[in-house]
């Protein structure tokens, strides 16, 4: 989305940087820190995902106003590192866009709740889901895990920015209605497809940076 801090009221901004300070303590505080401590390895892989998700969001399709469409990669980062580490990697790579694309520092809380909480928390609650109800195989993780959770994850966090967009007088619903609403089950598909592609792209040759999947459960 890259939405501006001038189209917002102070309330939505300080709000959006609430919701996003305390869900960075939260990651801070419980992310298993031993997976990457001494790792410089992993520590390069958590870091290079983060600079991809920056150069994706820098480029994408706008119509003004902080209307941008832009792949997301939130299921691929959360399903190879985990919510705490995806939320971290996240938040460096929107912080890197909201300078690059000079969006204003106090609107880096509601960005990170639309583009980054939204598909992280979709993405991890269908995984243990899956993992709970579902056979464990390859199929269910790169069909479900990944395609789907990435698909539906992309429409519900434009479907809530289109929400906060016209909520905060930003934009009418009219022009909603024209110019993102109707694209927004379009951009399901390639979600999808792209995270999908490259889980089992990982899975297949670089199993070590897939940490929601394991040879004893999976490849029985």
């Amino acid at each position: 989305m890259n939405l501006v801090a001038d189209s917002f009221a102070l309330h939505w901004l300080v709000g959006g940087l609430l919701i996003w300070a305390g869900l960075f303590a939260w990651a801070l505080k419980t992310a298993p820190w031993y997976k990457v401590q001494g790792d410089k390895p992993a520590q390069h892989v958590l870091l290079g995902a983060a600079f991809v998700v920056f150069l994706v969001w820098i480029f994408g399709a706008s119509l003004g106003d902080g209307i941008t469409f832009h792949f997301l990669f939130m299921t691929t980062l959360t399903l190879m590192f985990g919510p705490q580490f995806a939320f971290m990697a996240m938040s460096l790579a929107l912080l890197g866009v909201t300078l690059q694309l000079d969006l204003g520092l106090m609107a880096l809380g509601l960005n990170a709740v639309l583009m980054g909480v939204i598909p992280i928390l979709i993405t991890w609650w269908m995984a243990r889901w899956a993992f709970r109800v579902l056979d464990r195989n390859i199929f269910v993780f790169v069909f479900f895990n990944a395609f789907l959770s990435a698909a539906l994850g992309v429409v519900v966090s434009l479907g809530v920015a289109a929400w906060v967009l016209y909520a905060a007088d930003v934009h009418s619903y009219k022009m909603l209605k024209q110019s993102f609403i109707p694209y927004i089950p379009l951009l399901a598909t390639p979600e999808g497809f792209v995270n999908g592609m490259l889980m089992m792209a990982f899975v297949l040759f670089k199993p070590e940076w897939v940490s929601s999947i394991n040879d004893r459960d999976y490849f029985k």
